[in-house]
């Protein structure tokens, strides 16, 4: 059984926030100001997330960091009000 990178959990988080938003990567890279390539190397393990990187996913999705690196499976934010008309 192969263990699961910190790399590969973000990727795969992404991946799942973009499916369920219909989004492409190039429109995300372009929300975070990445290039299409750059943000698709990323997502398939050639080049690392950075902090910034993070910052910008956690910002756009509205979540943490933490959710992102795959070390919560709560996608909340602590401090940040739940959006309306999500059950707490």
């Amino acid at each position: 059984m192969r263990l699961q990178t910190q790399e590969n959990k973000t990727a795969q988080i992404v991946l799942d926030l973009l499916d369920t938003r219909n989004m492409t990567q190039s429109a995300l890279a372009d929300e975070i100001g990445l290039t299409r390539q750059a943000l698709s190397s990323k997502i398939n393990g050639t080049r690392s997330f950075t902090k910034k990187d993070y910052a910008a996913l956690a910002d756009f999705f509205n979540t943490s960091v933490d959710y992102l690196m795959g070390r919560t499976l709560d996608p909340w934010p602590v401090d940040t009000p739940q959006a309306e008309g999500v059950a707490s």
